[in-house]
């Protein structure tokens, strides 16, 4: 997995709207069919020849980005819209890109999916931040 993340954030980790971070995997048929097995999705359009990857296998991935980069540790996402206006196959390489949108009480994140230039999720998590204490319980800090 590749990482992108701006100077500004590795040093300080303070949000700003605009921040971004971007990643890059390539999805193979063992991811699709892992995600198959855990889920219980065995629709035949995932498995064959050129299996189309599972969309909230996608979305699992922005949180994974959201959780881990931006806004990161401890984060906690309370919605998320989706949309899938292109497919997204084994083999392909997804780029996922996140960026804040705007900091409230709650977060905005924007993220995209791409693979080359065609972009196969897109949407909006709304994500509330909070901070680990050293016996690693919650407290909100928005």
């Amino acid at each position: 997995m590749l990482t992108h993340l701006s100077r500004r954030l590795q040093s300080t980790r303070a949000l700003m709207v605009g921040d971004r971070v971007v990643i890059s995997k390539r999805v193979d048929k063992s991811d699709i069919n892992d995600f198959a097995r855990l889920s219980g999705d065995t629709n035949p359009i995932h498995s064959g020849d050129h299996p189309l990857v599972h969309g909230i296998y996608l979305a699992g991935l922005v949180s994974g980005v959201i959780g881990t980069k931006l806004p990161g540790d401890g984060t906690v996402v309370v919605s998320k819209n989706l949309r899938f206006p292109n497919a997204c196959y084994a083999g392909d390489l997804v780029k996922i890109e996140v960026e804040i949108q705007t900091i409230r009480k709650l977060v905005r994140c924007g993220f995209w999916c791409s693979v080359g230039d065609k972009v196969v999720m897109e949407g909006t998590a709304d994500v509330v931040i909070k901070r680990l204490t050293k016996n690693q319980t919650y407290n909100n800090t928005v």
